[in-house]
């Protein structure tokens, strides 16, 4: 078995989706043509999610010869990170992989050894990318990741802290119940009764309709400021990064 030194799989592990590429360590580039991103139902059976993210990770391993030296996995929490098992419990997604060893399968489906493969909180690999690209290496950054739920992570003097907020109290639940995408469409059921799309993606890219778009960013955006002022603004940070699929929205914030 011909191991591909210095060539890391990288594989993003989302709500809603995987993405995985293959990383020159040397050019610190994205190997060209081994990107892909495809969709995870992750509110489907164990055998299902498993072989929608396989799907997706041998299109990339098919772009390069040989078996990447070391995979490196960025997933939501809860998450056994050194010991690549899943503990989402009651999350909304993924509960079909509780206990499981999800570092196992993916040594078994990439030929990947154990010790060649690392787990990293989703926010806290996020914000990795963010310090590194945009330079602040001297301040003092949190990132905020928004989609199926919400992932927060602080940089600091060199560490990465999972703060963990997603779970934090706040208004009559959690942070999740109104910074994720269930908050949101959980809302608008409440205002409109039913609501025709089960993700934000499609809401705006839908013109008809446009009083829920206005009703819905109204919203994110005021639960947005209550929560920074509650618990980002104590930690006195020099930069606030946001990110996640809902990011991809910003234009309407």
């Amino acid at each position: 078995m011909l191991i591909n030194e210095n060539i890391t799989l990288c594989i993003d592990l989302g709500g809603t989706h995987c993405s995985s590429a293959l990383i020159n360590c040397h050019s610190e580039q994205v190997i060209d043509g081994s990107y892909y991103r495809g969709q995870v139902d992750s509110n489907g059976g164990k055998m299902q999610i498993l072989t929608e993210i396989d799907h997706v990770i041998q299109k990339t391993m098919m772009s390069c010869s040989g078996v990447p030296e070391q995979m490196i996995v960025s997933c939501p929490g809860p998450f056994d990170y050194e010991n690549g098992i899943s503990l989402m419990d009651g999350m909304n997604k993924y509960q079909s992989l509780l206990h499981f060893n999800l570092k196992k399968y993916l040594c078994q489906i990439t030929n990947i050894q154990p010790n060649s493969v690392q787990f990293h909180n989703d926010a806290a690999a996020f914000l990795i990318g963010e310090v590194f690209f945009k330079n602040l290496y001297q301040r003092r950054v949190v990132g905020l990741t928004l989609g199926t739920g919400l992932g927060s992570s602080l940089y600091d003097n060199g560490q990465i802290v999972d703060l963990n907020f997603g779970s934090a109290a706040f208004v009559k639940g959690i942070v999740e119940d109104s910074l994720s995408t269930r908050g949101i469409l959980a809302h608008l059921g409440q205002k409109f009764g039913h609501v025709p799309i089960d993700n934000i993606k499609d809401l705006i890219e839908n013109d008809r309709l446009e009083t829920l778009q206005n009703e819905a960013f109204d919203f994110l955006i005021h639960k947005l400021i209550t929560f920074i002022k509650a618990y980002i603004e104590p930690l006195k940070p020099d930069t606030v990064v946001i990110g996640g699929s809902i990011a991809k929205s910003h234009i309407y914030f």
